[in-house]
């Protein structure tokens, strides 16, 4: 939260879609309502920052790979060595005797970002993998 003095108005919902605010808001944890509604517009602030595509941004990309392919780990490495500071530290688990999880946060443009995370997505072997946009913070109040 920060120390910006808040603003108090009603919102007139129909009797479902209130239940339906409630209910998520309640499976997902909030004390209250304002709560999940502020993360509700911070979360549509972060896809109006993805789809202005201006400035620099945050993703995290998650990678699940089978570790036995062939130049599978080269390649991977290669790519993120070539990232232009696109990438600049990655987690790496080792989920059972094959499959390997890595976790890679990465920053730049969104074009450079999404470019970067097609690029690793598309590598033979590459069993899943998911970008998530997150944001840089700034336009989030």
């Amino acid at each position: 939260g920060t120390d910006t003095l808040a603003t108090r108005f009603t919102v007139s919902l129909p009797h479902e879609l209130m239940q339906t605010l409630d209910h998520l808001a309640a499976g997902r944890s909030y004390s209250n309502r304002s709560e999940f509604v502020r993360d509700m517009l911070r979360a549509e602030l972060v896809k109006q920052e993805w789809q202005e595509q201006t400035g620099e941004t945050v993703g995290v990309l998650v990678l699940v790979y089978d570790q036995d392919t062939r130049g599978l780990s080269d390649k991977l490495n290669d790519i993120q060595h070539q990232s232009d500071g696109t990438i600049t530290t990655a987690l790496h688990v080792h989920l059972h005797a094959h499959s390997c999880l890595e976790v890679i946060p990465l920053r730049g443009s969104v074009k450079r970002v999404q470019q970067v995370a097609s690029s690793l997505i598309s590598v033979k072997g590459v069993r899943y993998g998911q970008l998530v946009p997150a944001t840089t913070g700034k336009q989030l109040v």
